[in-house]
């Protein structure tokens, strides 16, 4: 962990910044992120990072799902029916607009074409190429645009087989910068380009900073630490200044002071791979948490009801305590609650897809999820009364992962992951 700038003072007035930071995060952090982030700068500077953070975009994989469904479906509602799609990850293998492929197909936008769509990274073996009249071009984001605008004309998109075969040719991402949708347009004018357009965030006409009324004053504290963290490209590479976070990752282009980690510095949305996966444990290990707290008041978590009984004069547990099946159906509904797709919950679990699906099955078998798998009523309730179970015991771990704080108060937020 970074050795912080300052101590973060905790009141109820500081604390309630905290709090109205966390809907406009989605709930995707918990507060003591927050306040680790907030205590890489300096005292005088924590107002300023706040208001950095109130216009910061978090995009969970739910809302990403749905932005490329929108952006599917204004592309295909204007092409003659029965024409045939190619869908194209471009760049390497295992890059962001390969992970694209796995939303995409599963969009009631692609699923409505049926089999006049295809996905494939291989134009160059694709079998009966003649019948297909149109080539999108798929990524999650675009910055600079400098990715695109080096691979379309390579041997690996074929081009010269687009054009022979005067296929319309779009690219579709969840967000672009203007800089790079600019670029794209002015090379490859025949690239009829959908997605959401972004602007640089200390933009001196477009930035939102505009109404706050201290732009340069943010701007400076964003490019003091930028530098301090990445010397070749303080403001997000490229210059791009993106000012936003995927759910599966975050773009170089976005500030570095968001996701950069050493140890003068804590991220608050990371791009290294291990430390989302070490955040991964830590969601485990809260799930764990108030796995204990029921173990130890003596309560079935599931149903709420008394896991001892009294036999003779002694009362003794009926069952030893709650299970790794009961750890796995709390986490699934924690990680539905927060809206985020099989694909991550899979990933922040660690289980395989067949896993998951048996623990979907025994969280139905429960009464907590609906005929179509979505948290119902009793799911809901289910986690009220859990968290009303842990706040009646005030059972607090003397560590920073369960916000215990040495202060004249325990910080229990009105708002916690999405849960009031």
């Amino acid at each position: 962990m970074a050795t912080p700038n300052h101590k973060y003072k905790l009141n109820k007035k500081t604390l309630a910044k905290i709090e109205h930071l966390l809907p406009r995060l989605k709930y995707s952090v918990f507060p003591l992120k927050l306040i680790n982030w907030l205590e890489n700068f300096k005292e005088e500077e924590v107002d300023l990072a706040i208001d950095l953070l109130s216009v910061f975009e978090y995009i969970p994989f739910n809302e990403f799902m749905s932005r490329l469904n929108d952006l599917l479906f204004s592309i295909i509602r204007n092409l003659p029916k029965n024409d045939k799609v190619l869908v194209f990850p471009y760049g390497k293998f295992g890059k962001s607009a390969t992970f694209v492929t796995y939303p995409l197909k599963n969009t009631v936008a692609f699923k409505k074409m049926g089999n006049n769509i295809l996905i494939t990274n291989d134009l160059q073996n694709l079998q009966d190429k003649n019948s297909y009249k149109h080539i999108i071009f798929i990524d999650d984001f675009i910055g600079s645009g400098d990715t695109f605008c080096n691979d379309y004309k390579t041997t690996n998109f074929n081009h010269k087989w687009i054009s022979a075969n005067n296929l319309n040719v779009y690219l579709l991402c969840a967000i672009i910068m203007e800089d790079g949708k600019r670029k794209i347009e002015n090379k490859f004018s025949e690239v009829k380009i959908f997605a959401e357009t972004k602007y640089k965030i200390f933009d001196k006409i477009k930035s939102p900073f505009q109404s706050f009324g201290n732009l340069k004053d943010l701007e400076n504290i964003s490019s003091k630490y930028g530098k301090m963290l990445s010397l070749y490209a303080p403001l997000g590479f490229s210059n791009s200044q993106s000012f936003l976070a995927f759910s599966h990752g975050t773009p170089d282009n976005t500030l570095p002071i968001i996701w950069v980690q050493d140890r003068n510095w804590e991220p608050i949305y990371p791009r290294e791979p291990k430390i989302r996966m070490d955040e991964a444990k830590e969601f485990k290990k809260e799930i764990a948490f108030y796995i204990g707290i029921c173990n130890r008041l003596g309560i079935d978590i599931i149903s709420g009801k008394s896991i001892i009984d009294k036999i003779k004069d002694k009362y003794v547990r009926k069952t030893i305590s709650n299970t790794k099946s009961a750890h796995s159906i709390v986490a699934l509904l924690f990680l539905k609650n927060l809206g985020h797709d099989n694909i991550i919950i899979c990933h922040i679990l660690g289980l395989t897809r067949e896993e998951l699906r048996k623990i979907y099955i025994e969280a139905k078998l429960k009464n907590l999820l609906d005929f179509n798998y979505e948290l119902n009523i009793y799911g809901h309730q289910f986690l009220e009364e859990l968290k009303k179970k842990v706040k009646k015991e005030k059972i607090r771990k003397d560590s920073l992962e369960n916000l215990t704080k040495k202060t004249n108060e325990i910080y229990l937020p009105y708002t916690f992951k999405g849960l009031t």
